[in-house]
């Protein structure tokens, strides 16, 4: 081979691995503020066709910060995302966004269960002006009652569990407390 079959050689062999590196590229995008979660919202659903992203909602609990969004082309579906704090003090992404089920059981209420490392977090979206409470039993435990503020809010109740399988009972109450559909 001659010196020009080498240098081209070369020169493709670093071109496809240049190449390579910036298609598994995937740059650190922090939850540190509202701009950086609609950024890494953004390159998250890019392929999932929900459209432009309309965050609803950024809240801390704990070490985690919780983000609440929608996509404008569907509109009655809510996603939910988890960053948690690094040592650095910076909001790392947990895990992809998530769809939460709803609207149950009444227009405007949405939940999700994220769990990991014995913690269960459930998360209820709620823009329904019906919902207060929400009583949660896990497996065999007593029920417990949460409190839901006036919409729009996002609240988060935690629990331990052991293993990974777990069974949780949800129930919707108003006001006055009678049960919702």
């Amino acid at each position: 081979m001659n010196r020009n079959a080498w240098e081209r050689w070369i020169f493709c062999a670093v071109s496809l691995v240049l190449l390579l590196c910036a298609a598994v590229y995937r740059p650190v995008i922090y939850g540190n503020s509202p701009g950086e979660i609609a950024r890494y919202l953004r390159w998250e659903m890019e392929d999932r066709g929900i459209g432009p992203i309309q965050l609803l909602a950024v809240e801390d609990e704990g070490a985690d910060r919780f983000a609440v969004f929608q996509g404008e082309k569907r509109p009655d579906e809510r996603y939910l995302v988890r960053f948690r704090q690094n040592q650095d003090g910076d909001y790392e992404a947990d895990g992809h966004p998530m769809w939460m089920y709803g609207p149950y059981p009444v227009r405007g209420v949405y939940s999700q269960a994220l769990d990991g490392d014995g913690e269960v977090c459930f998360a209820v979206w709620n823009e329904s002006e019906t919902l207060a409470e929400v009583r949660l039993r896990v497996n065999d435990a007593p029920e417990v009652e949460v409190s839901i503020p006036a919409p729009p809010s996002l609240t988060i109740w935690r629990f331990q569990v052991k293993g990974t399988e777990w069974r949780l009972e949800d129930r919707y109450f108003d006001t006055t407390g009678n049960m919702l559909p």
